[in-house]
């Protein structure tokens, strides 16, 4: 079991101390409140990695379809540089420019 010292409101746990029949009564009601806290974090946590492991997952397949699987990080900046290039023109000028 891990041991954390923690800081709290005064006059928080004053208000909260009337509640409980004894300090290790509130203790152990704290402990409780902060292991269910962690273990609603961690739930959240994994589910994140888990979206972030489907997203990449989604990108890839995505990527072999087109057939870009294969370009480097430099090549797939440069297309990323050309599309926005291509957008701001279209948003300045009006008139569609052709991609390289």
């Amino acid at each position: 079991m891990c041991i954390y010292n923690i800081s709290l409101n005064d006059e928080l746990v004053m208000q909260s101390r009337q509640s409980f029949a004894s300090e290790t009564a509130m203790t152990l009601w704290l402990q409780q409140q902060v292991e269910t806290l962690l273990v609603s974090f961690n739930a959240s946590q994994q589910s994140a990695r888990q979206k972030a492991r489907q997203s990449i997952e989604a990108m890839r397949r995505q990527s072999e379809q087109n057939g870009n699987e294969a370009m480097t990080l430099d090549e797939i900046n440069d297309e990323i540089r050309q599309a926005r290039a291509a957008r701001k023109a279209v948003a300045l000028y009006g008139a569609k420019v052709a991609l390289f």
